[in-house]
């Protein structure tokens, strides 16, 4: 006879949840938040994240202006018409934004 389901182990984080679904609407926002993840430190122009994720760097483009607008990162010019993209300093974001990380072994 199957053994009843058992509840997980673990509770849910309700607020990486709600980060995610506020913030990762697809796959490339996961990518492009993956790498400020694993770098939290990193500073780069739309085509330096687009070669860092494998990406086109049109819809790199467009992401990185949605989170922008979103407050998850901050830009400042460099050069005429480039604009280099960190992660923000707000603590609460950096913090669920760190969440990401696959964890070490």
């Amino acid at each position: 006879m199957p053994s009843p389901l058992q509840p997980p182990s673990r509770e849910i984080d309700v607020d990486l949840l709600v980060f995610l679904e506020r913030y990762t609407s697809d796959l490339l926002k996961w990518d492009i938040l993956s790498l400020f993840a694993q770098n939290p430190n990193f500073v780069g122009t739309t085509g330096k994240v687009a070669q860092a994720i494998g990406r086109p760097e049109k819809a790199v483009r467009t992401s990185l202006g949605d989170l922008a607008l979103q407050g998850l990162l901050e830009t400042e010019p460099e050069g005429r018409d480039q604009i280099r993209y960190r992660l923000t300093n707000a603590p609460q974001l950096r913090s669920l934004v760190r969440r990401l990380r696959p964890p070490t072994s």
